[in-house]
């Protein structure tokens, strides 16, 4: 299986930074980093990857996304030297050039271990960060991406190129890096971002919560990918798993419970859900389950309101429930596992053995024991079940994922 770690600030509780073992002072420091991205190869994991948003939420979510992800993991290029490189680029207020410049850049400076991570971002204050009034509709984001996508394979390969929104007028100054060109990330379970992954995505990473879902989603999306001519292999789906770690279940179960401890509520739960689906929620009977056909239509966050809405229909969630958890879990809709290295080891190899994942984005709660954790500790028990690698048999994200090198292809 693959793993792939996610390299928020203080880790995904809300009160990560509030915890005895977290140094928040710490994370503008790229030794604070590069100690967590070490850790993390020296688990062997495919990949770290770094989240953004152009956009300050204020005090939802203190302490992360303090740092431009392509400065951030082009230090970290220098700190390491097989683990991939994964950062977030909205194609929605960039250029390809620029974005091709960038990741090639990137690539050919970390020896072919760059990933792009390729989102099309949510609401209207992050248009207004770039000089717009709102956002744009879901369908004209997904049309912008896939051109955008389309335009950077064209400059990576020293192409000429034109679409209906770009043009790429001469051959690019870059040559190919080691594996080729970046890997394409996605993340999105609408339908067009269901159909952006299935045309574009090398690597998806998705919020199942369930093994039903989750097959049902890796099912959907590599189904799309065979009718567009491609391989099932080709792409990689990677559920996101939050793991508090102990020595026992106890151990496991107190720590989540010690952060639930730590965590100041400085707004209700069900208005701060309602913040996050643009609706006012109080007319609402808290104790029945939110009726989603009821809300007011939205042009931001499409593939959160349906993940929202599976998850309270699966779960059987009244709204005061699915406001409970998205509170404690800082709005992420991912499966979280508490108890000791062996039985989240258990977890990981029932969902991939269902088929419901090709291996997992790690979303630890803590940073930086939450990654010293899951090296120490099921990272090893997936080794000698025969389910994770002993070490790494490539030098380039390619190597690991086991994709193949789209420069190769164009000369066989």
């Amino acid at each position: 299986m693959h793993l792939n770690l996610n390299l928020r600030e203080v880790g995904f509780h809300r009160a990560g930074w509030r915890h005895p073992s977290s140094t928040p002072d710490r994370i503008l420091d790229a030794d604070y980093f590069a100690d967590i991205a070490q850790t993390a190869e020296r688990g062997l994991f495919d990949a770290v990857f770094l989240a953004d948003s152009p956009v300050v939420f204020g005090n939802r979510e203190p302490l992360v996304q303090s740092l431009e992800p392509l400065t951030q993991l082009s230090a970290l290029a220098a700190r390491t030297s097989h683990i991939g490189l994964i950062g977030t680029v909205t194609t929605t207020y960039h250029e390809p050039y620029e974005v091709a410049e960038r990741f090639a850049s990137l690539d050919q400076l970390s020896g072919g271990r760059a990933g792009i991570n390729v989102v099309t971002s949510a609401g209207d204050a992050i248009a207004r960060n770039f000089g717009h009034d709102s956002h744009p509709q879901p369908e004209q984001r997904y049309e912008r991406a896939s051109e955008f996508v389309d335009t950077l394979y064209a400059l990576w390969a020293g192409d000429r190129f034109t679409n209906s929104r770009f043009s790429v007028d001469a051959p690019s100054p870059w040559h190919p890096s080691p594996q080729g060109r970046p890997v394409i990330v996605q993340a999105g379970a609408s339908p067009s971002g269901r159909h952006m992954a299935a045309t574009h995505a090398e690597a998806v990473y998705t919020g199942s919560s369930t093994i039903p879902n989750g097959i049902e989603f890796l099912r959907d999306v590599k189904a799309r990918a065979v009718a567009l001519g491609r391989s099932p292999d080709s792409i990689k789906i990677l559920p996101g798993i939050v793991p508090y770690i102990g020595a026992t279940e106890a151990e496991g179960k107190a720590l989540e419970a010690e952060l639930e401890e730590l965590a100041r509520r400085e707004q209700d739960p069900i208005a701060r859900l309602g913040v996050e689906l643009g609706a006012d929620l109080s007319g609402f009977d808290p104790d029945r389950p939110l009726p989603f056909d009821e809300l007011p239509e939205r042009k931001a966050g499409t593939s959160r309101t349906i993940r929202l809405r599976t998850w309270t229909e699966q779960e059987n969630l009244s709204l005061r429930q699915l406001a409970e958890v998205l509170v404690r879990s800082l709005g992420v809709i991912h499966w979280t596992v508490a108890g000791t290295g062996e039985q989240i080891a258990d977890e990981l190899e029932a969902w991939y053995r269902a088929g419901a994942a090709d291996g997992f984005n790690v979303l630890v709660p803590l940073h930086p024991r939450g990654v010293r954790d899951f090296v120490d500790q099921v990272v090893p028990v997936l080794q000698r079940r025969g389910l994770f690698r002993t070490e790494y048999e490539g030098a380039t994200l390619r190597d690991h994922l086991g994709l193949a090198n789209p420069a190769l292809a164009r000369t066989a």
